[in-house]
């Protein structure tokens, strides 16, 4: 088995493991239009707009902010989504995609913020995610930067995310059409694993690090009908034994970073029915697949899609 520096990767997967409750002032988030059949849509943000992020911080917009930094990837496509691209001017290490992304400059991770390079940027806001250190928020401040912070832990939370992003940027038609599209493709999936045979799955992160109770990947495996066979335990991420697997016989096994032959090459493996039925799925670090299942943004229901596929291919032929 390859060992994993486990603090690298626990680091890494926080990205996905936050909870979101900002709201926006309903006093002030918008006009209404009314269409044919007498719905109502928020269309136009009013300012001055005031939000409440998950720190509990209140943020006050006088405008919809034009030049932006986000240290987040699921912000970050939620913005080139959005049709914000040419507004970022600065960007964290991991956010990649669209490949326009790459082409912005790096200010940091979500960590670790560049605050430095930020305030040389002087952007109207920071986009971060799950939170950011306190002397770098209070610098940032200072400097007349606005602060947001976003936490979705499941899919209703990053379709809430990115609604809150359109309301800050004056961007609600877009977004409310893009959460619509996303709302859509999800039910479509989820009416596909409604009446399975839940199957047990073991989600290996590496080192057999796994996904516990309140992470973002927990919640996927829950909304694709499947046993997580790590959500009982005390922590969100909790390393499994080789004992407590092969008791609790996953039928199927899904690694992040470990190969098919390594994982077989555990002494003991050979009898889970993941292993009897060859289901052990390896989607490697740094592969398109990988970056949507484990992101909070515009591509997590393609990341839905990929985990009900995986573990209930038969449904999806």
């Amino acid at each position: 088995m390859i060992k994993m520096n486990k603090v690298l990767i626990i680091i890494t997967l926080l990205l996905m493991t936050f909870t979101w409750t900002a709201c926006s002032n309903a006093d002030n988030s918008g006009e209404e239009d009314t269409n044919s059949n007498g719905d109502t849509s928020v269309t136009e943000t009013t300012y001055p707009l005031t939000i409440t992020d998950d720190l509990g911080n209140e943020v006050t917009f006088e405008k919809a902010p034009e030049k932006i930094v986000s240290v987040s990837p699921g912000i970050t496509e939620t913005l080139f989504e959005l049709g914000l691209g040419e507004n970022i001017i600065g960007r964290d290490g991991a956010s990649d995609y669209p490949k326009a992304a790459q082409d912005l400059e790096i200010v940091g991770d979500y960590k670790g913020p560049n605050t430095e390079l930020i305030i040389d940027l002087a952007p109207e806001v920071v986009f971060a995610y799950e939170s950011i250190p306190e002397d770098v928020n209070q610098l940032l401040e200072a400097s007349n930067i606005k602060v947001v912070v976003f936490n979705p832990t499941n899919v209703d939370g990053v379709l809430e995310n990115i609604k809150q992003v359109g309301v800050i940027t004056n961007k609600q038609t877009r977004a409310n059409e893009l959460i619509e599209s996303m709302s859509a493709k999800r039910t479509e999936i989820l009416e596909k694993v409604k009446d399975v045979d839940q199957k047990k799955v073991f989600m290996d992160l590496g080192d057999f690090i796994s996904v516990g109770p309140n992470t973002f990947i927990n919640s996927i495996l829950e909304e694709a009908n499947a046993i997580n066979i790590a959500s009982d335990s005390d922590t969100p991420w909790p390393t499994l034994s080789i004992e407590k697997i092969i008791e609790d016989n996953p039928d199927v096994y899904i690694s992040t970073y470990t190969s098919v032959e390594d994982i077989k090459s555990v002494v003991g493996i050979d009898v889970i029915e993941a292993y009897k039925n060859d289901n052990i799925i390896v989607i490697p670090w740094g592969t398109e697949e990988h970056n949507m299942i484990q992101r909070p943004g515009p591509r997590v229901v393609e990341g839905l899609e990929i985990y009900a596929n995986t573990i209930y291919p038969e449904l999806f032929e």
